[in-house]
């Protein structure tokens, strides 16, 4: 995940969206919730990454986060991390339509 904000923040000069269908994950953005749990580095990590853009956090819900969820089982059954820069990965082609919000981006 960190990986995927560093890049979206070096490439690309557009507001940083944060997805996720956990309502507990995006809410610790906003607290210190998780501070001293097994996850607090990831917190702080992402609060400090997203303290050098304009961050939207954003709920989904579970039926919209395929893609996540796809390429998680992606990176780990492949040991890999990849980076698809204007294309789309063949591992998600048929959940990326589905998957699109209605969020319009400029």
């Amino acid at each position: 995940m960190m990986q995927g904000m560093t890049l979206a923040i070096v490439h690309s000069e557009a507001p940083v969206i944060l997805q996720s269908d956990s309502s507990e994950a995006l809410s610790c953005l906003a607290t210190d919730a998780l501070q001293r749990s097994a996850y607090g580095h990831l917190v702080m990590e992402i609060k400090h990454l997203s303290g050098t853009r304009e961050f939207i956090p954003q709920k989904l819900s579970r039926a919209q986060n395929r893609v996540a969820d796809r390429l998680a089982n992606y990176s780990r059954s492949e040991r890999a991390t990849a980076v698809w820069l204007g294309s789309i990965p063949p591992c998600i082609e048929d959940v990326w339509p589905l998957d699109r919000n209605s969020m319009i981006m400029q």
